[in-house]
């Protein structure tokens, strides 16, 4: 019995390692299928995501435009071609009021960023882990990008003063006209504008790549104000200074020249703390604008050129406003005297080399009025007359130097021996100062000197006679 139950022992105790060696055996078996079948899907993964690593990851779009599955240089392309000409036909509206004004892309030229967009839509994803990028790869990045261009400046600057010349009504100032001394004044007339800032930085906002966007700026005119109001020229009550210089018609252009300069002059409103510049006004002294050619100093000789004859204009100008204690913040004398001046009493202008400017100091507006005929041409400032409290001024001048002119010879043969002639009568120069010469109710109360000016010689020439009898 004893023994017959030990063998049933030993033969079930062989059962059960067979039967555990069985089980050890499958579980190591599907243990091993398993780590196989992982690795082979990590494999499987790892392919697939290396095979997207020069890739853009699906479902990737810019303004429409699908570019997922695409290497940087093949989306470039794409984009390049599908983006260019519908970014072209594109139209932003401008409306102002009940006003509508295109702006055509293509009128400033607009070029995608492509590069940085690629650049952008290619590192979507690329930052996760293995199966981060495997579940990316397989749904898709679904991401819509918007590019960005660039676009020319200037020619948006040009729209701009499209729209403006489009809309806006410009303010007209009020208005002085005086005749026979008597002043009238018509009153100034408000504008409207566009808010130069606000449609700027609308434009600049709101231009963007997406072809297929409608853009609309909606803005309302501002009111403008003039520049000069009745009330301000209200405040010229009369005639505060005059002055008058005198010349002779040489038939050359010189008066023709004259009156084209002194009409540019002529009607000038210059508001409190404006500056006044000759140049600015009269401008170039070119043929195109009438001027002819008239004798006129070019270093220190006399020769014709266009132009000849508005420092006269200028000189005559310079001793009215000083009339007006209205002080100079530019002013030069000639370098030889001139015939209708007193030595450091002129003022010398050359277009874009000296002009004669002088602001208005006053707490109200100057009016001048200019005229030229028979022979006289002079300048009347127009001001408030009892600001100035009875106040008068006036420019004198003072000698302190003359030089004479040297006399030089020059042999003719033509003329005979012991014979001279004058060939140019030469020209003294002189070394003199100016003053400003207060007068208050007719009495001399202050003397400010205001220059020292010196102007140069020429020689006097004459010919001697060389020829033999």
């Amino acid at each position: 019995m004893v023994d017959d139950r030990n063998k049933t022992e030993k033969r079930n105790y062989k059962n059960f390692i067979s039967e555990n060696k069985k089980s050890i055996y499958i579980s190591l078996a599907i243990i091993i299928t398993i780590i196989t079948v992982g690795f082979i899907y990590i494999f499987s993964v790892k392919s697939e995501v290396e095979s997207w690593q020069s890739k853009i990851y699906p479902n990737v779009t810019v303004h429409g435009v699908d570019i997922g599955g695409l290497t940087k240089e093949e989306a470039n392309l794409k984009l390049k071609e599908e983006l260019s000409s519908p970014i072209m036909d594109k139209i932003l509206k401008v409306v102002v009021d009940d006003k509508e004004i295109d702006l055509k892309y293509s009128e400033v030229n607009p070029v995608y960023d492509v590069e940085s967009i690629t650049n952008e839509a290619f590192s979507l994803g690329k930052e996760g882990s293995l199966f981060e990028k495997k579940k990316l790869i397989s749904k898709g990045i679904n991401k819509e990008l918007d590019a960005k261009i660039t676009y020319d400046e200037n020619e948006l600057k040009k729209f701009e003063e499209k729209v403006k010349s489009e809309v806006n009504v410009n303010a007209k100032d009020a208005t002085i006209s005086i005749n026979g001394g008597n002043i009238s004044v018509d009153a100034e007339v408000a504008g409207k504008k566009i808010n130069d800032d606000e449609l700027h930085k609308k434009l600049v906002e709101s231009i963007n790549g997406n072809p297929s966007e409608e853009i609309q700026l909606k803005f309302t005119l501002e009111e403008s104000q003039a520049k000069v109001k009745e009330s301000d020229l209200k405040k010229i009550t009369g005639k505060i200074s005059f002055f008058t210089t005198s010349y002779t018609d040489t038939g050359d252009g010189r008066v023709t020249n004259m009156n084209i300069a002194l009409k540019a002059v002529n009607g000038t409103v210059l508001m409190p703390g404006e500056e006044f510049s000759y140049n600015n006004l009269v401008g170039d002294t070119t043929p195109d604008k009438g001027y002819q050619k008239a004798n006129t100093y070019i270093g220190n000789e006399i020769v014709p050129d266009y132009g000849g004859g508005i420092c006269q204009v200028s000189t005559t100008l310079y001793r009215a406003v000083m009339g007006a204690n209205l002080r100079s913040t530019e002013r030069a004398n000639h370098s030889l005297t001139v015939s209708y001046s007193e030595p450091g009493l002129d003022a010398t202008v050359a277009y874009g080399v000296v002009d004669y400017k002088f602001v208005n100091t006053y707490d109200f507006p100057v009016y001048i009025e200019g005229y030229i005929s028979d022979g006289t041409i002079g300048f009347n400032i127009y001001g408030n007359k009892e600001a100035l409290g009875g106040k008068t001024y006036k420019l004198v001048n003072e000698v302190v130097e003359k030089y004479e002119p040297q006399v030089k010879y020059e042999d003719n043969p033509s003329l005979k021996e012991g014979e001279q002639r004058v060939k140019v009568n030469g020209m003294p120069g002189y070394k003199a100062n100016s003053y400003q010469i207060t007068y208050e109710n007719g009495v001399e109360v202050k003397k400010e000197k205001i220059s020292t000016d010196v102007y140069k010689t020429t020689d006097t020439i004459i010919e001697r006679g060389t020829k033999k009898e």
